[in-house]
């Protein structure tokens, strides 16, 4: 698939980021890239969001307030009840389609490779799975019910990727993160629970 100039920043960039987060060689890290922001850019044009100005979130809003009901103001009335603020709307409309689906696609691979290494480590099936869903967000449409634990253990809104990376994962309190995250059925929970609370932090 053809990449435009931005693309090709936005497919660097992973490869880097592959390199240096998940510690993978040059040719592994080139090639999850390129698997990654192909598929990235084959659902952001089947969703319909590719050629969508990076302001539509301002046509959102206006849906929102005259009450209409589409496939957008559902998944934000969704998205608005576990916490995703204005501007975490905005924040994501703002960045580039493709770098929204790669985000998301980054994470679902880091969680595969961790389920793996503790497949790898001895633990079962069900083991592994847990350990993911304890540790790891997975993002998603928050209206689909996963098939286990409750509503808030639902798939999270991607508007929270650049809070959740920034203050929860990698941020100075991550392992007072680490501690509280005990007491949930899910980092999905957990993440839910500082957003309605507003204590994810600032972008």
């Amino acid at each position: 698939m053809f990449l435009n100039n931005d693309e090709k920043i936005i497919f660097n960039s992973y490869i880097n980021t592959y390199m240096n987060s998940l510690k993978m060689d040059p040719k592994a890290a080139k090639k999850a890239a390129k698997t990654n922001i192909v598929k990235a850019k084959e659902i952001a044009i089947k969703e319909g969001f590719y050629n969508l100005p990076a302001d539509y979130w301002k046509e959102i809003f206006e849906m929102e307030k005259n009450n209409v009901k589409n496939v957008w103001t559902e998944y934000y009335k969704r998205a608005r009840k576990d916490g995703v603020k204005d501007e975490d709307i905005i924040y994501l409309w703002e960045t580039h389609p493709v770098e929204r689906v790669m985000l998301q696609e980054t994470q679902n691979m880091i969680n595969i490779n961790a389920h793996l290494t503790a497949l790898g480590e001895g633990k079962t099936s069900q083991e592994a799975t847990e350990i993911v869903r304890k540790n790891f967000p997975t993002y998603g449409n928050p209206n689909i019910r996963p098939n286990y634990g409750t509503e808030d253990d639902n798939l999270l809104p991607i508007e929270f990727v650049f809070k959740v990376n920034k203050n929860i994962i990698s941020g100075t309190n991550s392992d007072k993160h680490k501690e509280a995250l005990k007491e949930f059925s899910s980092f999905n929970a957990y993440i839910r629970y500082l957003a309605k609370e507003d204590r994810l932090g600032k972008l």
